[in-house]
C-alpha cells in the first residue's frame, strides 16, 4: 500500500539525481553508454529513482529492460533474467541451461555479451537492476564483466543498491565498476521543503506546525515518512479550512508495514532478538540481550549478523542499536504487553549500563536523577535537596563549567549574571556566561557560589524538561544557593528570550524571583524580566499586572536596568493594544533608562531594539536607520557577536522599508554570516527570513525564494509563536508568488484568524505596511472575509493612532483593494506622500493607475509612471517589469532605465554594491563569496572596481565611506 502510494505521488527532494539520470539518458541517445550506480539506505527512494529514469527512457523511446533481485529467490541470473528475457533479448532455454551446467560460465557470458551487443545495434539500451545487495554470485560476475566489455556499445546500466554493509561478493562488484568509471548517486535524507511538500502530498492539505514536527520524525527516509503519515491519517489527522491538524496530538507509532516486511523476513531467533532489543530500549550491548534471552552470547551470532544485514539494527562501537527511532517504536509496538513489561528490568539495566554518550538522541535514557523512586531504587540514596549524582559523573559535571574555553558574558547595564543550557534546543556553554579564563569567584557577589554545581541547570532548558518534568515545579538546584540560582535563572531567562523561547523565559524567571532570601534588586531584574516575556509570549493581562509591581520594586532599588526592562514591557503592552504613542513613549523612555547620558544604545539588547522597531513602524525610518546603524557599530566593537547579529537584522529590515533592496539585502546576509557561527532559533531569524524573501520577490530571484522558502518551513516548526508567525507569513508570500493565493491563505490560517486579537509579532501581516498585501492575496484566494477583517483591522488601528501617518496610508490602501474604490486608493497615494515607504507608496501608485487605466487610460499614465520610478530607484525589478507591462496595456512604452546601478553608491552595479556592503561591514572575501554565491576570484574583482570607481585603496576607507554615506554626511 505505502510503496503504492509513493509511486503515485510526485517526487520530491530528488530533483538533483534525476536531473542526473537525465543527462546520462541523453547521452545515451548521442550513443554513449556506461553504469550508474544509485546508493542509499532502506526506504531512501533507490526503486523510485530507477522506476522515474525508466519511465523517462520509455518516453524517449530507448528500450528498457528491468530487474530485481529478491532475498528469497537467489536463482543464479535471476535478476537479468527477469530483465532481459522478457524483452526477448536472449534464448532463455539456451542461457539458463549455460547458468546451470558446470564449466559453462565462459560461454553463457560470451553468448550474454553477444545478445546484449546485437540488440544494442537497433537503438539504446537501458538495462535497470534493482537491489544489487541480493544478488546472486553469477549474476554479479555477469553484470560486471559483460558491462566492462560493452562499454562502446550504447548501454546504460541503471544499479541500485543498499548503503552501508553489503555481502563481500557485492563490496568486489561495486570497487570493479567504481574502477571501470561507474557514476555514483548518493541519496541522503530529504530536506526540510521535500518533507513539507510530501506531506502536503499524502495528507492533501497544508500541514501545521505540529504535524510538520511529527513529520520530521522520520529524518528524511521517504518510506518511513510516507508510512508515518499514512498512520496519521488513520484518525489522528482533521483537514479544516485546507490546513491538516493534529486536535488531540500525535497518536502512538504503529506497525510500520516496511518495518512489518523486514521483520517477517527474519527467522525465528533473529526475530526474538530484535524484539527484545526494542522492548529493552536503545543502544544495548549483545551481553545485555544474552541475559534478557537467558542465552550464551557466542549463540546470538548468526541473530545478530541476521538482524543487522535486515537494517533494523545497526552497530556503533561495542553496542547495537535501531537504526532508526521510528524502526524501535514500530517494533515495540507489536510486541504484546507483556513482553513490554517484562523487558523492563533489563531495559532499566541497560539505561544504566551505558555511558550517556553512547546513546542515540531519540533513545538516550533520562540520567538517574530524574527518575522517579521506583521500588528497585532507593530514595535513601539522594540527599534531600538535590539530584542523586552518580560519584563517577561529578568530575565531569565539574569539568564542563570549570575548563569550557567560553568567552565571557555580554556586559549589561549592570553586575553580569551568569546562565547556562544545552546546546540544544537553544544555548551552548560558550554562551553561557561562564568562562575558563576568568575564574569564578566563589565568594564575589555577582557570581553564584559552587559553579560545578551549576551543572544539573543544564537539563533545565527547552522541550527535553518540559517533557522531563511536565507541569512539574521548578527542578533542585543541584546545590546552589537561593541567591546563585536566581543569578543563572536571570540569564537563562534572558538568553532564551533573544532566541524567543518567551514561555521557557517566563517560567525562569518567574521561578527566580520565587526564591527566598536573594537581594532586592536580582528580584527586581527578574520580575522585570518576567513581564517582558509576559507581554512577549501573549499573556498582556498578566504582564500589565505585574509591570506595576516590576516598576515599584526597580525604583525601590535604583534599579535602571530593572525599570528600563519593564518600562519595555509596558511598551509591548501598549503596542499590542494599538496605543502607539503610549508604545512609543514608554520605548523611548526605557531606551534613556538603560543607555544613561553617556553611552550610546544598551547594552541589553531589548530596550533600543524595539525602540528601532517602533520608530521604522511608525514612519520614523531615519531615526531607525541611524539607531541600528550605531547598535551595529558598537556591539562590533565590542565583540558580541550575538547582539551584532540582532542589530544587522534590525538594520535590514528599516533598510527594506526605506526602499534600499540592495543594502537591505547584504546587511541580512551580514547577519546570515555571524549567524553560521551562533545557534538559529532566535528573534534575529524572525526578521531577517521575511526581509530577505521580500528582497527577493521584489527582485524576482526565483532561486533565492526557494532557499528561502526552505528556512521558512524551519520556522514554521519553531516553538516560539514569533518564529511560527514569521515562517508562515514567509511561506505565504512564496505560495501567492507561485500563483497559489489558496496554499498562501492556508498555511497563513493561525495568524489571520487572530488579526483582531491582541497578540505579539513583530514581523509579517500585522507590520502596517503589510496590511494591503495580506488583503490583496486573501482577495486572491476568494477569501473576501478575511481581507475584510485585514481592512477592518488597519481601520481601527488608524482611528486610535490619528497622529501616525503611516497607518492612515495603509488602512486607506487596505480598503481600496478590499472595495476596488479609486477614491480611497488616490487617499492612500496622497498620505504615502509623507510617509518614507516608497515601496508601499508605489504600491498604493500601481493600484491607482490599475484602476484608472480600466476606463481613463490617459489618467493613469502619470501614476503608474510614478510607480516605475520608484520601483526602479529601490531596484525592484520584478515590480518594475509588472508596471511596463501595465504601461504597454496604456498604450506607452517605457524603455528600462541603465540596469543595474544602484542610486546609493553612484557609479556601481548592484553586484558591486553588494559586495561593497558587506566588505564595509567586516567581512573577508571568503565569507562575501560564500553568502552570494559567488566565487572568491569573482568577489575580488567585483572589489577592485568598487576601489577604482570610488578612487579608495583600502577596506578601512571603504567602511569609512559606508558610514559617512549612511549617515547622510
Amino acid at each position: 500500500m505505502t510503496r503504492r502510494r509513493l509511486a503515485r505521488t510526485p517526487v520530491r527532494g530528488r530533483e538533483a539525481e534525476l536531473a542526473f539520470v537525465e543527462v546520462r539518458l541523453d547521452s545515451l541517445a548521442r550513443g554513449e553508454g556506461g553504469i550508474v550506480r544509485v546508493e542509499g539506505p532502506p526506504g531512501s527512494g533507490r526503486t523510485r529513482v530507477l522506476t522515474e529514469a525508466a519511465a523517462s527512457a520509455k518516453r524517449r523511446g530507448t528500450r528498457v529492460f528491468h530487474g530485481g533481485a529478491d532475498p528469497d529467490d537467489r536463482s543464479p541470473l535471476g535478476p537479468l533474467f527477469e530483465g532481459l528475457l522478457s524483452g526477448e533479448v536472449a534464448d532463455a532455454a539456451r542461457l539458463r541451461d549455460l547458468a546451470t551446467s558446470p564449466g559453462q560460465r565462459f560461454w553463457l557470458l560470451q553468448e550474454l555479451g553477444d545478445r546484449l551487443r546485437e540488440a544494442a545495434r537497433g537503438g539504446p539500451l537501458l538495462i535497470v537492476l534493482d537491489d544489487l545487495q541480493w544478488c546472486d554470485d553469477l549474476t554479479l560476475l555477469a553484470f560486471h564483466t559483460v558491462a566492462a566489455g560493452l562499454s562502446s556499445e550504447p548501454i546504460l546500466w541503471l544499479v541500485a543498491v543498499r548503503g552501508g554493509s553489503v555481502p563481500p561478493g557485492v563490496r568486489t562488484t561495486l570497487d570493479r565498476i567504481q574502477r571501470a568509471g561507474a557514476y555514483e548517486l548518493s541519496l541522503g535524507p530529504l530536506g526540510d521543503l521535500a518533507i513539507a511538500r510530501i506531506t502536503e502530498d499524502v495528507l492533501g492539505a497544508v500541514p501545521d506546525p505540529d504535524v510538520l514536527r511529527v513529520a520530521r520524525r522520520a529524518e528524511g527516509v521517504p518510506l518511513l515518512l510516507v508510512e508515518l503519515l499514512d498512520a496519521l491519517r488513520e484518525g489522528a489527522v482533521t483537514i479544516e479550512d485546507g490546513m491538516a491538524r493534529l486536535p488531540a496530538g500525535p497518536g502512538p507509532v504503529g506497525r510500520l508495514p516496511s518495518v512489518r516486511r523486514r521483520l517477517d523476513l527474519l527467522s525465528d531467533a533473529a526475530r526474538e532478538l530484535v524484539e527484545t532489543a526494542a522492548a529493552m530500549g536503545s543502544p544495548v550491548t549483545v551481553g545485555l540481550l544474552a541475559e534478557a534471552l537467558g542465552r550464551p552470547s557466542a549463540t546470538l551470532i548468526s541473530a545478530v549478523r541476521e538482524a543487522l544485514d535486515s537494517d533494523l539494527l545497526a552497530e556503533r562501537g561495542d553496542h547495537l542499536e535501531f537504526r532508526h527511532a521510528l524502526i524501535r517504536e514500530a517494533v515495540e509496538a507489536g510486541l504484546p504487553l507483556s513482553a513490554g513489561r517484562n523487558a523492563g528490568k533489563p531495559r532499566r539495566h541497560a539505561a544504566e549500563a551505558l555511558p550517556e554518550s553512547a546513546a542515540s538522541p531519540a533513545e538516550r535514557p533520562a540520567p538517574p536523577t530524574d527518575r522517579a523512586p521506583t521500588e528497585s531504587t532507593s530514595t535513601d540514596s539522594t540527599p534531600t535537596g538535590g539530584p542523586a549524582v552518580d560519584a563517577g559523573r561529578r568530575p565531569a559535571a565539574s569539568d564542563l563549567t570549570a575548563t569550557a574555553a567560553v568567552p565571557a558574558a555580554e556586559p549589561g547595564p549592570g553586575p553580569p549574571e551568569s546562565g547556562l543550557s544545552t546546546r540544544e534546543p537553544g544555548l551552548s556553554v560558550r554562551e553561557s556566561g561562564l568562562s575558563a579564563r576568568e575564574p569564578v569567584a566563589t565568594d564575589g557577589p555577582e557570581r553564584p557560589r559552587g559553579s560545578a554545581g551549576a551543572a544539573p541547570l543544564l537539563r533545565w532548558t527547552g522541550p527535553a524538561a518540559r517533557a522531563h518534568h511536565p507541569g512539574a515545579s521548578a527542578p533542585s538546584s543541584g546545590g546552589l544557593g537561593p541567591e546563585a540560582e536566581a543569578r543563572t535563572r536571570l540569564g537563562l531567562a534572558r538568553r532564551l528570550f533573544c532566541r524567543s523561547d518567551f514561555s521557557e523565559a517566563v517560567r525562569h524567571a518567574r521561578t527566580g524571583a520565587g526564591l527566598p532570601g536573594i537581594p532586592a534588586a536580582l528580584r527586581a531584574r527578574l520580575t522585570a524580566l518576567l513581564c517582558l516575556a509576559l507581554s512577549m509570549s501573549g499573556e498582556l493581562d498578566a504582564a500589565e499586572q505585574a509591570v506595576a509591581e516590576a516598576l515599584a520594586a526597580a525604583e525601590a532599588t535604583g534599579d535602571r536596568a530593572a525599570g528600563a526592562t519593564a518600562t519595555v514591557a509596558a511598551s509591548v503592552v501598549h503596542f499590542h493594544r494599538m496605543d502607539w504613542s503610549s508604545a512609543v513613549g514608554q520605548a523611548d523612555r526605557a531606551a534613556a533608562l538603560a543607555a544613561g547620558r553617556e553611552v550610546g544604545p544598551s547594552a541589553w539588547i531589548p530596550e533600543a531594539l524595539w525602540q528601532g522597531f517602533l520608530w521604522n513602524a511608525a514612519g520614523r525610518s531615519a531615526e531607525a536607520l541611524a539607531l541600528a546603524e550605531a547598535g551595529v557599530r558598537n556591539t562590533r566593537s565590542q565583540g558580541r557577536r550575538a547582539a551584532t547579529r540582532m542589530w544587522l537584522a534590525n538594520h535590514a529590515r528599516a533598510l527594506l522599508d526605506a526602499g534600499r533592496l540592495t543594502d537591505a539585502r547584504a546587511a541580512a546576509e551580514a547577519a546570515t554570516a555571524v549567524s553560521d557561527e551562533l545557534a538559529p532559533g532566535d528573534f534575529a531569524d524572525a526578521v531577517l527570513l521575511p526581509t530577505l524573501m521580500c528582497v527577493a520577490l521584489h527582485t524576482g530571484d526565483q532561486e533565492a525564494v526557494r532557499a528561502y522558502e526552505a528556512e521558512a518551513l524551519r520556522l514554521r516548526s519553531a516553538d516560539a509563536p514569533l518564529l511560527r508567525d514569521a515562517g508562515a507569513w514567509t511561506t505565504a508570500l512564496t505560495a501567492d508568488f507561485e500563483g497559489r493565493p489558496d496554499r498562501a491563505m492556508a498555511l497563513v490560517g493561525d495568524v489571520t484568524v487572530t488579526l483582531g486579537a491582541e497578540r505579539p509579532s513583530l514581523v509579517g501581516p500585522l507590520d502596517p505596511a503589510e496590511a494591503p498585501v495580506l488583503v490583496r492575496m486573501a482577495l486572491r484566494a476568494g477569501a473576501h472575509e478575511r481581507a475584510a477583517a485585514a481592512a477592518d483591522v488597519a481601520e481601527r488601528r488608524a482611528a486610535l493612532n490619528p497622529d501616525v501617518t503611516i497607518l492612515a496610508a495603509t488602512a486607506a490602501h487596505a480598503r481600496g483593494l478590499l472595495a476596488n474604490d479609486l477614491g480611497h486608493l488616490l487617499r492612500a497615494v496622497r498620505l504615502y506622500e509623507d510617509c518614507p515607504r516608497p515601496l508601499a507608496r508605489a504600491s498604493a501608485l500601481e493600484d491607482a493607475g490599475r484602476k484608472l487605466a480600466v476606463t481613463r487610460k490617459a489618467e493613469a499614465v502619470p501614476y503608474l509612471d510614478r510607480a516605475l520610478a520608484l520601483y526602479t530607484r529601490a531596484g525592484a525589478e520584478r515590480d518594475a517589469l509588472r508596471v511596463r507591462r501595465r504601461l504597454r496595456a496604456a498604450g506607452v512604452r517605457r524603455r528600462p532605465s541603465p540596469a543595474g546601478h544602484v542610486e546609493e553608491w553612484p557609479g556601481l552595479t548592484a553586484a558591486e554594491a553588494g559586495v561593497a556592503r558587506l566588505v564595509a561591514q567586516g567581512l573577508t572575501n571568503a565569507r562575501v563569496a560564500e553568502h552570494l554565491s559567488l566565487s572568491p576570484h569573482t568577489v575580488a574583482s567585483h572589489l577592485r572596481r568598487v576601489f577604482t570607481k570610488l578612487d579608495i585603496t583600502s577596506r578601512g576607507e571603504l567602511s569609512r565611506l559606508a558610514a559617512t554615506r549612511d549617515s547622510g554626511e
